[in-house]
């Protein structure tokens, strides 16, 4: 898994940047990975961002088809599939992150359908597309919790290694920064023509 946020060491300095409210290409311009930041409290703030774009949406706005077209040539995907799929990636990211710890060896993105990820994850679309908004839910909240408890035990410097940094970040917040780029217009959205209850 790969993410490719430019970096500026000196921009932050100079302009902080509110993750809580910034854009997103302008937290995407900065350098998360920089010793100086703070791992962790990034991350919960991303979160929190993340989580309070679904804050109050009913179930039948969950799986209302329409937050993004599939790039594997399906179905659009709903909010329930985006939010299913970034807990599918925290299950996954748990398994390979203690295998790390315990063999020293990272994933290849060759492992995830030869490098595919667009096909990968449509396969597994199911159970989320269909799975209740609260099971969904309780899912994710419990996958964070695994993979934060597991991965806070790591040192900074494996997590910002080249192979700690392409297969944690983008599991926890590097994800949330690319799904928020779909769910807060979604939602956005849902809300603006009454889909959202």
């Amino acid at each position: 898994m790969t993410t490719a946020p430019e970096s500026d060491a000196n921009q932050e300095a100079t302009h902080p940047v509110d993750l809580r409210t910034a854009p997103l290409s302008s937290i995407r311009s900065r350098d998360l990975r920089a010793s100086d930041r703070d791992l962790w409290a990034d991350e919960a703030v991303l979160w929190e961002r993340l989580t309070r774009t679904w804050a109050g949406l009913d179930d039948a706005a969950w799986h209302a088809p329409g937050a993004a077209p599939s790039d594997a040539g399906g179905p659009d995907w709903s909010l329930a599939e985006h939010v299913g799929h970034i807990a599918d990636w925290q299950e996954l990211a748990y398994d390979y992150t203690t295998r790390a710890i315990e063999t020293g060896v990272w994933p290849s993105d060759t492992d995830y359908d030869d490098g595919n990820f667009d096909t990968f994850n449509e396969r597994r679309r199911e159970p989320w597309a269909s799975m209740p908004r609260d099971a969904i839910l309780d899912r994710l909240d419990a996958a964070r919790r695994r993979l934060l408890q597991i991965a806070q035990g790591i040192s900074p410097e494996t997590i910002r290694s080249d192979d700690g940094w392409d297969w944690v970040y983008p599991a926890l917040h590097g994800h949330y920064l690319d799904h928020l780029a779909v769910i807060e217009p979604w939602t956005v959205e849902l809300r603006r023509t009454g889909v959202a209850r």
